[in-house]
């Protein structure tokens, strides 16, 4: 949607559940030196927009909508970062059995190491206290009052409608309660009519479908 659709506004991108798994790895090794991303090459190609098919880089975007799975608990949250504000808004579906202080805990990682993606591709650049550079983390805003799933089951539909109600700027509109049986019979309906519009009005290149490596060897040869 937010690559073909036209009546989207929002300028936005994603990630997939590769990347936080990435993150949480590396994690502990930023914590003790911040030059630790320099040589992981495929966490650099998501913010430069190379990793994934149909992605955007993220310096030309406003938006990355992110779903992450928490590492203790087996449920998915969204989280959205706002490149702008250099913050991160999480949505949980879940919030009367899974606190706030263990979604703060399970997001930090992202606080600390998306600073350091943006940047090692030197989208942000790091502040100056005291004559020493800093990169600070993001702030994490965890938002309320959104719709909550009634079961254990639900969190990963709960995570696709809370994106794509974000991404059609009406996130108040979202029906509360949400019938999450329902709307996965929309979702299969959308990815129907997605697949005709794409045939229909032939606009997926072939980039969508190379491979990273040759689609990063296309990139270099157009920018020569």
């Amino acid at each position: 949607m937010a690559t073909f659709n036209k009546k989207i506004s929002k300028k936005a991108t994603t990630t997939d559940s590769f990347f936080g798994s990435m993150v949480r790895e590396i994690y502990p090794a930023v914590v003790e030196n911040s030059n630790a991303l320099a040589r992981q090459v495929s966490l650099l190609e998501y913010p430069l927009g190379e990793y994934m098919h149909c992605n955007t880089p993220w310096a030309e975007v406003d938006h990355v909508l992110m779903p992450k799975r928490m590492g203790v608990h087996a449920h998915w949250i969204l989280v959205h970062l706002d490149i702008r504000n250099r913050c991160l808004n999480v949505y949980n579906s879940c919030c009367a059995t899974i606190r706030d202080g263990e979604v703060r805990a399970d997001v930090q990682p992202f606080a600390l190491v998306i600073p350091h993606l943006m940047a090692n591709i030197d989208v942000w650049q790091p502040v100056i206290v005291n004559g020493i550079q800093r990169i600070e983390p993001l702030v994490v805003n965890l938002v309320h009052d959104i719709p909550q799933q009634s079961n254990r089951t639900d969190c990963g539909v709960f995570v696709i409608k809370y994106a794509e109600y974000f991404m059609n700027n009406n996130m108040e509109r979202m029906p509360n309660p949400f019938d999450a049986t329902s709307e996965r019979i929309y979702l299969a309906s959308q990815l129907y009519k997605h697949g005709l519009h794409k045939i229909n009005e032939g606009y997926e290149s072939d980039l969508d479908f190379l491979s990273r490596r040759e689609r990063k060897a296309r990139k270099g040869a157009n920018k020569k």
